[in-house]
């Protein structure tokens, strides 16, 4: 409301509580960031000791923290058979019944970074189309359709993660699991 900036003092007294008010958010928003920077301090100081290896350091009620932590590269070694909403919670209740054997390789696929550089032509493309530079706008656009008809010809796209490396890793997550039950 046309405040004039960096005086010592101001002709109308009644912005004073609002300045205050500002103030005192401005010291809120300074013992938050301080906050994070003791929190980020004590977790590297005392990381050894809050390391977590169960993967459910807060006891989850939801599949996504029934994998260990570190995960493995794969999601699931077996379909979870979920009896409630909370599945993890119901499978810790029952004892974490896990298969033990009957595992498959499991069909993972390779990183590629044609998603990136496809990502990165589009770019080209939009700019150029907003800027109506027509020989970049056909020129991006042909190499955007050449990449990702490049990329469907790339058959080396997948790997399968072995038996026995599914196997032991299962029997690790296991057993950590029935030493926590």
């Amino acid at each position: 409301m046309g405040v004039t900036r960096r005086l010592r003092v101001f002709e109308d007294p009644s912005l004073q509580i609002w300045f205050v008010i500002a103030g005192f958010g401005a010291f809120l928003i300074l013992l938050g960031i301080l906050s994070f920077l003791v929190q980020i301090y004590v977790s590297i100081r005392n990381r050894e000791a809050l390391r977590d290896v169960t993967g459910d350091p807060w006891n989850g009620r939801t599949l996504e923290w029934s994998t260990s932590s570190p995960p493995p590269p794969y999601n699931f070694a077996f379909t979870p058979v979920v009896h409630d909403n909370d599945a993890w919670w119901d499978m810790k209740q029952r004892g974490y019944e896990r298969p033990l054997g009957g595992y498959k390789p499991i069909h993972m696929p390779k990183n590629t970074g044609a998603g990136i550089v496809l990502a990165g032509i589009s770019m080209v493309l939009g700019f150029a189309l907003i800027w109506y530079i027509w020989w970049l706008a056909i020129l991006s656009f042909v190499a955007l359709l050449a990449t990702a008809i490049g990329h469907t010809f790339n058959y080396n796209r997948s790997f399968n993660i072995p038996v026995d490396q599914v196997l032991r890793t299962e029997r690790t997550r296991t057993e950590l699991l029935s030493g926590h039950a």
